[in-house]
Protein backbone atom coordinates (compact mmCIF):
# COMPACT_ATOMS: atom_id res chain seq x y z
CA UNK A 1 0.00 0.00 0.00
CA UNK A 2 1.21 3.36 -0.69
CA UNK A 3 1.46 5.76 1.91
CA UNK A 4 1.39 9.31 1.84
CA UNK A 5 2.48 12.22 4.30
CA UNK A 6 -0.05 15.21 4.37
CA UNK A 7 0.98 18.17 5.98
CA UNK A 8 -0.85 21.57 6.62
CA UNK A 9 -0.25 25.30 8.09
CA UNK A 10 -2.97 26.87 9.21
CA UNK A 11 -3.83 29.28 11.12
CA UNK A 12 -4.45 28.45 15.32
CA UNK A 13 -7.99 30.34 14.93
CA UNK A 14 -9.03 27.44 12.67
CA UNK A 15 -6.67 24.81 13.93
CA UNK A 16 -10.40 23.04 15.41
CA UNK A 17 -12.34 23.06 12.16
CA UNK A 18 -9.03 21.71 10.46
CA UNK A 19 -9.30 18.82 12.99
CA UNK A 20 -12.78 17.94 12.49
CA UNK A 21 -12.67 18.18 8.69
CA UNK A 22 -9.79 15.61 8.59
CA UNK A 23 -11.57 13.17 11.51
CA UNK A 24 -14.81 13.21 8.63
CA UNK A 25 -12.28 12.67 6.03
CA UNK A 26 -10.93 8.98 7.81
CA UNK A 27 -7.51 10.41 9.42
CA UNK A 28 -7.45 8.35 12.63
CA UNK A 29 -4.61 10.07 14.16
CA UNK A 30 -2.21 13.35 13.09
CA UNK A 31 0.46 15.05 15.18
CA UNK A 32 -0.04 19.32 15.29
CA UNK A 33 2.89 21.66 16.48
CA UNK A 34 2.68 25.29 17.14
CA UNK A 35 5.14 27.52 15.15
CA UNK A 36 6.65 30.09 16.51
CA UNK A 37 8.79 31.29 13.48
CA UNK A 38 9.12 30.98 9.69
CA UNK A 39 10.14 32.67 6.79
CA UNK A 40 8.19 32.28 3.74
CA UNK A 41 8.01 33.81 0.12
CA UNK A 42 4.78 35.98 0.78
CA UNK A 43 5.20 37.12 3.97
CA UNK A 44 8.88 36.80 4.87
CA UNK A 45 9.93 35.96 8.31
CA UNK A 46 7.37 35.24 10.83
CA UNK A 47 7.73 35.52 14.77
CA UNK A 48 5.19 34.73 16.77
CA UNK A 49 5.32 36.97 19.63
CA UNK A 50 2.01 37.73 20.36
CA UNK A 51 0.59 36.97 23.78
CA UNK A 52 -2.42 34.71 22.63
CA UNK A 53 -2.23 31.51 20.86
CA UNK A 54 -4.42 32.25 18.06
CA UNK A 55 -2.17 34.57 16.93
CA UNK A 56 0.41 31.69 15.73
CA UNK A 57 0.00 29.04 13.47
CA UNK A 58 0.38 25.70 13.81
CA UNK A 59 1.32 22.76 11.13
CA UNK A 60 -0.76 19.39 11.03
CA UNK A 61 0.83 16.11 9.97
CA UNK A 62 -0.89 12.61 9.43
CA UNK A 63 -0.11 9.57 7.63
CA UNK A 64 -2.58 7.55 5.68
CA UNK A 65 -3.54 6.28 1.90
CA UNK A 66 -3.90 7.65 -1.67
CA UNK A 67 -7.66 7.17 -0.44
CA UNK A 68 -7.72 8.90 2.48
CA UNK A 69 -5.02 12.09 1.50
CA UNK A 70 -7.87 12.18 -1.53
CA UNK A 71 -10.70 12.77 0.67
CA UNK A 72 -8.99 14.78 3.22
CA UNK A 73 -7.89 17.72 0.18
CA UNK A 74 -11.82 17.04 -1.36
CA UNK A 75 -12.92 18.31 2.10
CA UNK A 76 -10.13 20.82 3.62
CA UNK A 77 -9.33 22.77 0.18
CA UNK A 78 -12.52 25.60 0.19
CA UNK A 79 -11.87 25.51 4.24
CA UNK A 80 -8.59 26.48 3.64
CA UNK A 81 -8.79 28.84 0.46
CA UNK A 82 -11.48 31.04 2.86
CA UNK A 83 -9.07 31.02 5.73
CA UNK A 84 -5.54 30.49 4.05
CA UNK A 85 -3.49 27.66 4.99
CA UNK A 86 -0.92 25.54 2.91
CA UNK A 87 -0.75 21.70 2.25
CA UNK A 88 1.71 19.59 1.23
CA UNK A 89 1.63 16.09 0.03
CA UNK A 90 4.16 13.52 0.11
CA UNK A 91 5.08 9.79 -0.81
CA UNK A 92 7.02 7.67 1.97
CA UNK A 93 9.41 5.64 1.00
CA UNK A 94 10.01 3.99 4.40
CA UNK A 95 7.88 3.97 8.21
CA UNK A 96 7.76 2.10 10.74
CA UNK A 97 6.20 2.05 14.06
CA UNK A 98 2.99 3.23 12.33
CA UNK A 99 1.04 0.68 14.23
Amino acid sequence: MDLLKIEIIISNTFLQGLIERLEKSGVHGYTAIEIFRGKGFKRGEHLSEGLLPITRNSLVFSIGSREIVDKVIENIQAYLDERGGLIIVTKIEYASGLS
